[in-house]
């Protein structure tokens, strides 16, 4: 299967690699679950072996990817709670370290950082050296859906390459002749190709989508006692916690756009305004997890 939607953003990168005109970094900013990291990988093996960007989502050149870093954020599980940690400064170095070798295939060695908004200040200034002092057969990649958590020194230093949300007719056309494709998945999807692959690959994952939207209505619905329930629920895994609300902004304002009454839709917007501040919070700062969350679902 080719790469789904940000055709725009496609074309700009294949027509880069034609021309030879390479960035000395890049970053790729945008929704998750859009595929940017997805083509970070294919850009780089193709700046790497001089070839053409091949859409092909499967394919890899054994040869390019020896000259390819990835550097992404842990994840651990302490006491049932799953959490991401932050991107060190030892692992930016140890990539600096790489960076600097000869590639042993082609032109470039390539250095992605996944969620690059996870490096803190240490790391992202440990970075600046690299972006200040180019090396010629290097090339860096940021991904990130989170840009206001770069450092405006990195950002400057960077080529922006912006994704956006896929239309459902997109999603539908990419993965309507999957054996079990469903009606409700392009909507399910919320504009991202990375969640509608997972459900077609999991039937676990399809049902907890549509526990999302259930577990949104319930919370509208519910009895207080209910909501601090779904509360304990939710701050055992901030994760899951921060996508679920991610998928209930999607619903919420899918409903705003589709209503009529003024009252309804603004006070709809209300709501999906408290849940970006709370996801704020919980990302941001060392806030207590399950009172964040009970002060949130009592206002919904």
């Amino acid at each position: 299967m080719d790469f789904v939607g940000n055709k725009k953003t496609v074309s700009f990168l294949q027509k880069s690699l034609e021309r030879g005109a390479l960035n000395h970094a890049y970053i790729f900013a945008g929704p998750q679950g859009v595929g940017k990291t997805t083509l970070a990988k294919m850009f780089a093996q193709a700046a790497i072996s001089g070839q053409k960007l091949n859409l092909d989502v499967k394919y890899q050149d054994k040869d390019a990817m020896l000259d390819l870093i990835l550097i992404e954020p842990e994840t651990v599980e302490k006491k049932g709670v799953i959490k991401m940690r932050d991107i060190s400064i030892e692992a930016v170095r140890q990539a600096q370290q790489a960076l600097s070798l000869f590639p042993y295939h082609g032109k470039y060695k390539v250095l992605i950082v996944k969620d690059a908004h996870r490096m803190n200040n240490s790391a992202q200034n440990a970075l600046l050296k690299l972006l200040e002092e180019p090396n010629q057969t290097s090339i860096l990649i940021l991904v990130t859906s989170e840009m206001d958590r770069i450092l405006p020194t990195v950002q400057s230093r960077c080529e922006k390459i912006n994704f956006s949300l896929v239309t459902q007719v997109e999603i539908s056309l990419a993965f309507s002749d999957a054996d079990n494709f469903a009606t409700d998945i392009p909507v399910l999807a919320m504009g991202r190709p990375a969640i509608a692959k997972n459900i077609l690959e999991s039937s676990e994952q399809l049902e907890s989508r549509r526990q999302q939207q259930q577990q949104l209505e319930k919370l509208r619905t519910g009895t207080l006692n209910e909501k601090m329930l779904l509360a304990e629920e939710f701050s055992k895994d901030i994760g899951r916690a921060l996508e679920t609300f991610n998928a209930w902004i999607w619903l919420l304002r899918s409903d705003a756009l589709s209503n009529r009454d003024e009252s309804v839709r603004n006070k709809t917007y209300e709501t999906i305004e408290k849940i970006q501040k709370s996801m704020t919070l919980l990302k941001s700062t060392n806030a207590n997890g399950r009172l964040l969350l009970e002060v949130l679902f009592m206002e919904i």
